[in-house]
């Protein structure tokens, strides 16, 4: 089916090629498993109209005979190849945003490639686990294929942001001169998945991120093959049973049961030798992203030709992110393949090796509510130097940690804390003489209010809100009004000065936070440890004290005039925090607790400050919305509970592209403890509902197949274990509708102490 579109090649930033799009195609293994692919090809030239041609779930022979001969697509030309391997859904969940970026790829001069992972979507085989080897063997087959095509010049580049980024980190870490992959654009990418990804921080369990993603791919193994490339129904039925016996079961308890670094996370992660990293890869992270503090470590240690760039977004693409200011990223992509997979010498506006070696976005001052309404809260400032600058900084640092009275240099600032008639001060400069008086940590259900979830997709209740409450719930040390602005950049060290009954499993979460004069505030650096995750810097006088240097992640602001800054320190963070169950006394020596922080003059900033273009519009798919989408996050207190409450509802949409399919998702999680944080439940219910229209199988009528996926998860714990009860069920979406598959999990994981691998 040819489609001519009258739109301007111009307003969408499309290239000079009409585009051939082939829905299901399939890749062979040398095990004999295919996987499903989704294809754009370059198809013929044409300076006045775009047009694109779509071939159907049911046109098995043309998508062959378009494969098997490229020279019908584009005369005699061979193509670089753009490979984005994911395990979502090509023909549902990611459907909408595949076509707005890799038909513009293939627009521009590149075969853009969308596969599914073995046991996912309607790819063969199954699926076990997050980055198994396995996984990463299947991708090097799938980059050969590539190469021997006849529409391929034998050079591919990844791309993807998530489990697609990590994807272009491990295969570009594959010691393969040979290969064909030749570079990688990762966005949203961890170089270590334990102390990065969302399962633990600081070797705690991150609540609201390890369960929450737990639940979310509990529920995406579940889905279906697509019909559509069945002809038969009876078929399609034994591969999705198939699927759902072998491997319909949750993953939280498979992370649950690696709670200590080990070979489980080292697999997969590409800071185990940074230097096997051969490929030059382009790094994007965000500030609202879960993942930032690795872009920038990524920075300092990847080699010479990578480069990485922070901005402001949240889990979202940096041209649709609701907290801006959005860029053009498609062409900046542009002009990295095209420098990598192309003639280097193609284009000689092509710069991309002139981009500074580290960019990072700097916000000023703002109120949370303008996270997501305005775009000219910040900057761009750019690091040409920015690994000897990292050297230096680290050295500044230590000297600065090991002298508790010293005037960091001019990279560094510094707040240190101390207490005066009860009242917690921060001040700029360092105090004449220490006091040996503490002050009594606690644990308050508050103390997590409105910090957002961990990594926040682009729903507006996701993002942190004003931190009013949680600060008044919590031991917090205020400065006065700034004299001149305050800048923070980069990754700061918390000095801990601290005592405990005892030393079992002792929490501790530290927020950085700017107040307004309104007394709003936003939340700009946090760090979350079980504190037997680090060293103690040294022994105090006493057993039951110890100094710890607790890393923060990545801030990047700059505090206006007249605003204040507080620290807020306490043993509890829920729920992004899951509790310790192990209640000690806890304090805090305040005149031996400072923040160090690297900072940059105005002069610096003003000089290196980089701009970029706004996007352009994006292709959209053709689609109808049939009900609205919604989220929204709710604390209630009833009694001595106090819940969080996570709400989120996809809408139903109609996907008419190809695969006319109805969908929706929704989601409702709860996280509940008492007021003194005693406990910690979360139950999790989702359902993914589907509806598949006009399929035409051979053994019955023509029919429209509704499903609908229901996961349900419930985890608590105490001092000795998690308890994790787990349940599935699957059914046909009517009045009525017989169950197909239905099953339940009960399972106890003893919690680690960590005192045995400290």
């Amino acid at each position: 089916e040819r489609r001519d579109m009258s739109i301007s090649r111009e307003k969408y930033g499309l290239g000079p090629y009409n585009v051939t799009e082939i829905s299901h195609y399939t890749v062979k293994l040398s095990d004999g498993v295919h996987l499903s692919c989704r294809l754009w090809i370059p198809d013929g030239k044409d300076s006045d109209s775009f047009s694109s041609q779509f071939s159907t779930f049911n046109s098995n022979e043309f998508s062959k005979a378009l494969l098997e001969d490229g020279q019908k697509l584009a005369g005699d030309e061979q193509f670089p190849v753009i490979l984005e391997y994911l395990p979502y859904y090509k023909d549902i969940s990611t459907a909408p945003r595949d076509y707005s970026r890799h038909t513009w790829f293939a627009s521009h001069g590149f075969v853009s490639m969308r596969v599914e992972l073995r046991g996912t979507g309607t790819s063969e085989g199954f699926y076990y686990g997050e980055y198994l080897h396995r996984e990463q063997v299947d991708c090097r087959e799938v980059l050969q294929f590539i190469a021997q095509q006849s529409w391929s010049n034998g050079k591919v580049g990844m791309y993807g942001k998530s489990w697609g980024g990590f994807n272009g980190l491990q295969q570009g870490w594959v010691e393969d001169q040979d290969s064909p992959l030749k570079t990688a654009i990762s966005l949203y990418s961890v170089d270590d998945r334990y102390t990065g990804d969302i399962h633990y921080e600081g070797g705690a369990v991150v609540g609201s991120g390890m369960l929450s993603w737990g639940g979310e791919m509990y529920m995406r193994n579940a889905f279906p093959p697509i019909p559509r490339c069945y002809s038969e129904k009876a078929k399609w039925m034994e591969a999705w049973l198939a699927r759902l016996e072998k491997t319909g079961q949750p993953v939280t308890s498979s992370w649950l049961h690696h709670q200590t670094p080990g070979s489980f996370w080292k697999q997969g992660s590409i800071n185990v030798d940074y230097k096997k990293l051969h490929i030059p890869v382009l790094i994007m992270g965000g500030l609202e992203d879960g993942y930032k503090d690795s872009a920038t470590r990524m920075a300092r240690f990847l080699n010479p030709e990578s480069r990485v760039i922070v901005g402001p977004w949240c889990h979202d693409w940096p041209d649709t992110s609701p907290s801006g200011p959005t860029i053009d990223f498609l062409a900046m992509c542009l002009n990295w393949y095209t420098y990598h997979l192309k003639d280097k010498h193609v284009d000689e506006e092509n710069k991309c090796m002139d981009w500074p070696r580290y960019q990072l976005y700097l916000r000023n001052s703002y109120a949370p509510e303008e996270l997501t309404t305005r775009s000219d809260i910040g900057r761009f400032v750019r690091f040409d130097d920015w690994v000897s600058r990292s050297v230096q900084l680290d050295e500044a640092l230590q000297a600065a940690v090991s002298d508790e009275k010293s005037v960091p240099n001019k990279m560094l600032g510094a707040l240190y804390l101390t207490s005066e008639k009860e009242e917690h001060i921060l001040l700029q400069s360092p105090l004449s003489s220490l006091k040996h008086y503490t002050v009594p940590l606690f644990s308050h259900a508050l103390q997590g209010a409105n910090s957002g979830i961990w990594c926040p997709w682009g729903d507006l209740s996701g993002f942190a809100g004003d931190q009013a409450t949680a600060i008044a719930n919590t031991v917090s040390f205020k400065s006065g009004p700034l004299s001149e602005q305050l800048v923070m950049m980069g990754h700061g060290q918390f000095v801990l000065r601290i005592s405990a009954t005892s030393w079992e499993r002792v929490y501790i979460a530290v927020k950085v936070s700017d107040i307004a004069e309104n007394e709003t505030s936003t939340i700009v650096a946090r760090c979350q440890f079980d504190l037997n995750y680090l060293t103690p810097q040294k022994s105090a006088k006493s057993s039951n004290t110890r100094t710890y240097v607790l890393p923060m992640n990545l801030a990047a602001h700059c505090f206006k005039p007249g605003h204040r800054v507080a620290i807020s320190i306490s043993p509890n963070n829920f729920p992004m925090l899951w509790p310790s169950d192990t209640p000690a006394d806890v304090h805090v020596y305040p005149d031996f607790c400072r923040f160090l922080f690297p900072t940059e003059s105005e002069e610096y900033l003003e000089k290196n400050t980089v701009t970029y273009p706004p996007p352009r519009p994006l292709l959209q798919i053709p689609q109808d919305r049939l009900s609205p989408a919604s989220s929204s996050a709710l604390v209630t207190k009833i009694g001595d509970k106090v819940r969080y409450v996570y709400n989120d509802d996809s809408g139903m949409v109609h996907l008419h592209h190809t695969m006319n399919v109805k969908v929706q998702t929704k989601a409702i999680e709860t996280y509940e403890t008492d007021e003194n944080v005693t406990y910690g439940l979360v139950n999790i219910d989702r359902e993914f509902t589907s509806a598949f229209d006009s399929l035409k199988f051979t053994d019955c009528p023509d029919q429209e197949l509704a499903i609908k996926v229901n996961t349900q998860q419930s985890m608590r714990s105490d001092r000795d274990s998690y308890r994790l009860e787990e349940k599935l069920t699957v059914k046909w979406d009517k009045e009525d509708g017989p169950e197909i598959f239905s099953r339940q999990w009960y399972q106890t994981i003893p919690r680690e102490d960590h005192n045995k691998w400290c």
